[in-house]
């Protein structure tokens, strides 16, 4: 087969050789970015990870992919003993890539994977960002306990994928097939209730970085519960991330007295709680999928209460107004086990590297300019260390630009974990999560040994695994100050709530045994 187009002229027969010329370019995260061949995406159509890069290398990505793309010529005709598109790709489409390359699938902007030939004509690019394991997103390693919904391909599957592209991508389908998800559309289908936003923001006081809680009502007029929900930034470029809270009704009051008095929607409130009361029941990044309790449990609510939604600008780019909204679906049946959410910390302690200089490599100074952006309850580096000890007293806590941080807490949450999840911001290096450690029942909950900002998942373990008080959660992170903007001034990076600070953040929820 040959790609075939005003510029382009690829002999397929040299497909694996163009593949690693790709990757020693640099094509490959081109292609990735833009093309984002096959995987799980960012939890809706409007939730789609954009990071916080130079937006004109992203149009030029863009442009040189859509390029490729709009130039690849029909597929070609099966040979004897080609890879079969029926029984060997199509299976890998359906089952790993359809959800979020099809319909309203938060992958579909990139590519779309809607017919066997739509597949095809991407076949370069999906060998590409599976070769490297760029695509699927599945940042948990193997020492993690086994997960459902795993996206991950296996070596095999690889292969396949190379085998079949190096082949020409031929088909043994009619070219118009259609490839339906198997597991459904990443989203919430057909919501109960979807919320907008008590008001909007649009960066209007100037701040960087910005934390604004906006009321979200469900007008509750009797005790329910919730099952599932769902956080759909609507200016994605600007929307770090979200923390929800379920607040009583017996803190309407106080929560209308800040609500839009100063002009913009909402009301400034860094820190992790919007006011007295407040439960937190939800977190929302780049990569996350809307959350969904198993059947038979739910976030219960009583009548009156309203939902919080503390959301995160980073303004690196000009964007409108944002009003992004929350669906949620309702419980259903006589029966339903509460959930019970608990975060999980450890400090993030960063100090500058060697040959860095500036004002700002002083802790205290670091620290109090954080301080004058978020207010105290916006950084909690010293509240972490006197709980948790000063990361930087052991020998390895910095090295060559590397810090290390953990933090060993007791498990405040019992019953059967539904779920867990980590956060780290933009120098994150490592996350793990271990159950139990340094004894004979250790079990790593989590490990993601490559940390990357756009894929913050929710992890939901196949195995029944219990904790109970008197178990205990490990809570480690590491950063690289390799990966930290150079635009940026030197300084100490410290627990804080800006994009450029760091956080060692995790949560697990649990159902009642």
């Amino acid at each position: 087969m040959s790609v075939t187009g005003s510029n382009i002229s690829v002999d397929q027969s040299q497909a694996s050789g163009r593949r690693s010329w790709a990757l020693g370019a640099g094509t490959c995260l081109f292609l990735a970015v833009v093309v984002g061949a096959c995987g799980l995406g960012a939890g809706s159509d409007r939730a789609v990870p954009t990071g916080d890069g130079d937006s004109t290398a992203t149009a030029e990505v863009a442009t040189t992919t859509s390029e490729v793309v709009a130039t690849t010529t029909a597929p070609a005709a099966m040979s004897p003993g080609a890879v079969s598109f029926a029984s060997s790709i199509q299976p890998i489409i359906t089952e790993t890539c359809a959800s979020c390359h099809t319909g309203d699938g938060p992958g579909t902007q990139h590519v779309r994977f809607d017919t066997a030939d739509d597949v095809s004509r991407a076949a370069f690019a999906i060998a590409i960002v599976t070769e490297t394991r760029f695509m699927p997103p599945w940042p948990a390693s193997d020492e993690s306990v086994p997960f459902d919904h795993d996206w991950s391909l296996t070596d095999e599957e690889i292969a396949t994928i190379l085998r079949w592209d190096d082949d020409g991508a031929p088909l043994d389908v009619d070219p118009s097939t259609e490839m339906i998800p198997v597991n459904g559309v990443v989203g919430l289908n057909d919501p109960d209730l979807v919320m907008q936003a008590d008001g909007s923001y649009d960066g209007e006081f100037g701040q960087p970085d910005e934390y604004r809680c906006f009321v979200y009502d469900p007008e509750l007029t009797e005790s329910t519960f919730v099952s599932d929900m769902e956080f759909s930034p609507q200016q994605t470029q600007v929307v770090h991330h979200a923390v929800g809270f379920v607040v009583p009704a017996s803190e309407r009051a106080s929560v209308e007295e800040r609500n839009g008095a100063d002009g913009q929607g909402g009301w400034t409130c860094f820190g992790f709680s919007p006011g007295n009361g407040a439960d937190l029941i939800f977190t929302w990044a780049p990569g996350t999928d809307p959350t969904v309790f198993p059947d038979g449990t739910g976030l219960e609510m009583e009548a009156g209460d309203f939902f919080v939604l503390q959301t995160h600008y980073h303004f690196g780019v000009e964007a409108d107004a944002d009003r992004s909204t929350f669906a949620v679906n309702f419980a259903t049946g006589a029966d339903v086990d509460p959930i019970d959410l608990f975060t999980y910390l450890a400090p993030a302690e960063i100090p500058c590297g060697e040959g860095e200089e500036g004002p700002l490599c002083d802790r205290d100074a670091a620290r109090q300019k954080a301080i004058d952006a978020y207010g105290r309850e916006g950084v909690l580096a010293d509240a972490l260390i006197r709980g948790c000890g000063n990361p930087l007293d052991a020998p390895d806590g910095f090295v060559d630009g590397v810090a290390k941080s953990s933090c060993t807490w007791p498990v405040v949450n019992p019953g059967e974990i539904i779920s867990v999840f980590g956060h780290e911001h933009e120098i994150g290096a490592s996350f793990k999560m271990t159950l139990n450690p340094d004894t004979p029942e250790e079990r790593v909950l989590l490990d993601i040994p490559v940390w990357d900002f756009d894929w913050q998942l929710i992890y939901e373990p196949t195995d029944s695994i219990v904790i109970d008080r008197g178990d205990t959660i490990r809570i480690e992170c590491t950063w690289d100050r390799a990966l930290r903007d150079p635009l940026l001034e030197p300084a100490y990076v410290l627990w804080a709530d800006g994009t450029d600070d760091e956080m060692c953040f995790s949560s697990v929820v649990t159902r009642p045994v």
